[in-house]
């Protein structure tokens, strides 16, 4: 093992709070995300053999399913298709109930949009709402491109999307008509590209049809065809009959949907006991075989990475290091008395992207660029303006697990969130001083609640060099915690926006950790 002998320096919190308060829903929310937002868009592409102008409705179709944790449910979704003159005209409503550490969150996501004969998307809108923030996305097909405005925090992002074909609806019924149309059999494949409406990222989902299974419905038993469905590294399954009506899905992290009628839909959330439900952030927790004293000062980690496969994954580099499974984390190394470059950050371009605004990270706001003024006033130090930056989000942003899109902005007015909002709002005043940030999710130990064990976790990384632009290193930052830099029990899964994000999901639930050595 090589010398690890770098102080850590922790920022000591203002208040002692309960760590397990701010391990909010970070990335487990894409769990049930991940049943319903790639149900949406596709592209028709020649791979799709018998176009979809064939998939023709006559009448309405409609589709109720309940969404469960588990065994215990926690929503619903409501599908309506119907044809309405020389076009279609859909409704997709969401309503989700969780049990987060025991506060109750409730999530709405409602989508409408109108359809050519085709199948090609004229316009599209889409809203999330919950007791935290509200979300809305409104998209409409102009010739090859794809405008999108989204609306966050009372800000406005506007897009354009370039289209090499006319995006499709991508609903379970289509999906299913179209594995139907070709025959479905045992063995069957189709690969689809889809647009997803809430990250705006287009991928290519991969299905394949295996053989005819048993469900249990409330209805009764029946026959359907038990078909993988691969999404940017994840893989859920769907139930499809022979008819071609898709009666189950179930995604490994342990959340399933199940087809139902409308009464019984309207009828899961009604008992006032929600909270008693089973607490997700502790069903998705990863346990430890070896108990941390005092995980917050740990400097140096090496463990294994057992289940999943990791492919995909963040795990090398930026003071990260794999070799197989195995994977060690160090504490930087940050010299008392160093120079680093004066803020602004400029030289790499590549160490520059991570200075723009997105939709999440508003950097370019006024508000944002006017508080990051005023917390670190005139100094020109990255590192010292960085000291300055991480106590003001960590004492101004209330631990409150919520259910949201994060963007900074919002958080700005509401000072409330768990760790993903610290961190957005974190990296968009790094960015607004000119600090190169850039957000990350994995996993980090807390010993706070009863699993002792990695929790899902959100934090930063910014990037220190001397004033030649040598010798850079990412280092990471934890406004939640009030670290910087973080101790080393955070295990970097996955650095990016919520579009990169959402692929940790092919780990979650899945994943073990076993612990070979720390200090």
């Amino acid at each position: 093992m090589s010398n690890h002998t770098a102080p850590l320096r922790i920022i000591p919190r203002k208040t002692d709070r309960n760590n397990w308060w701010v391990l909010g829903l970070g990335l487990i929310a894409a769990a049930v995300w991940g049943l319903i937002f790639t149900r949406y868009f596709l592209e028709q592409k020649p791979r799709l053999a018998s176009g979809l102008n064939q998939v023709q409705l006559t009448g309405l179709t409609e589709e109720w399913m309940g969404f469960y944790q588990k065994d215990t449910p926690i929503g619903y979704n409501h599908l309506v298709i119907q044809p309405r003159g020389n076009e279609y005209f859909l409704t997709d409503e969401m309503v989700l109930r969780v049990n987060l550490l025991g506060q109750v969150s409730d999530m709405r996501v409602f989508m409408k949009g109108r359809l050519d004969l085709d199948w090609a998307v004229s316009t599209l809108e889409f809203d999330m709402n919950s007791a935290a923030a509200d979300f809305s996305a409104r998209a409409q097909r102009m010739d090859n491109k794809m405008k999108v405005v989204i609306r966050t925090g009372g800000q406005k992002v506007t897009r354009e999307i370039p289209l090499s074909q006319p995006p499709y609806l991508y609903t379970e019924p289509v999906l299913a008509e179209k594995l139907r149309q070709q025959g479905i059999k045992t063995g069957l494949k189709l690969s689809v590209p889809v647009f997803e409406p809430l990250t705006q990222t287009f991928d290519l989902v991969t299905m394949k049809v295996g053989n005819t299974e048993k469900v249990k419905l409330p209805a009764g038993e029946v026959d359907a065809f038990k078909v993988s469905e691969t999404f940017r590294g994840q893989t859920e399954y769907l139930w499809i009959t022979e008819a071609g009506d898709v009666v189950k899905e179930w995604h490994p992290s342990g959340f399933s949907a199940l087809k139902i009628d409308r009464e019984t839909a309207l009828g899961l959330l009604s008992d006032t006991s929600a909270g008693l439900n089973p607490d997700l952030i502790s069903a998705l927790a990863v346990p430890s075989d070896r108990y941390f004293e005092n995980p917050r000062q740990v400097k140096y980690l090496k463990v294994r990475i057992k289940g999943p496969s990791l492919d995909g994954l963040d795990l090398d580099g930026a003071g990260q290091s794999l070799s197989g499974r195995e994977l060690e984390i160090s504490n930087p190394d940050l010299p008392p008395g160093m120079h680093y470059y004066e803020l602004p950050f400029s030289g790499d371009p590549e160490i520059e992207q991570y200075l723009k605004p997105d939709w999440q990270v508003q950097s370019d706001a006024p508000e944002i660029q006017k508080q990051a003024q005023e917390i670190i006033g005139a100094e020109k130090d990255p590192l010292k303006a960085a000291h300055l930056l991480v106590p003001w989000v960590s004492r101004n942003v209330e631990d409150s697990l919520v259910v949201t899109i994060p963007s900074a902005v919002e958080v700005l007015k509401r000072k409330k969130g768990a760790c993903k909002e610290h961190t957005v709002l974190f990296a968009a005043l790094g960015r607004a001083a000119g600090i190169p940030t850039r957000m990350v999710a994995g996993l980090v130990y807390s010993d706070a609640y009863l699993i002792k064990g990695f929790y899902y976790h959100a934090w930063a990384e910014i990037y220190l060099s001397e004033p030649d632009g040598k010798s850079g290193q990412w280092v990471r930052v934890d406004p939640t915690f009030n670290q910087f830099p973080a101790d080393a029990t955070h295990i970097r899964l996955k650095t990016g926006n919520l579009a990169d994000m959402i692929s940790l999901m092919q780990v979650v639930g899945q994943t073990k950790i076993e612990v070979i050595e720390y200090q």
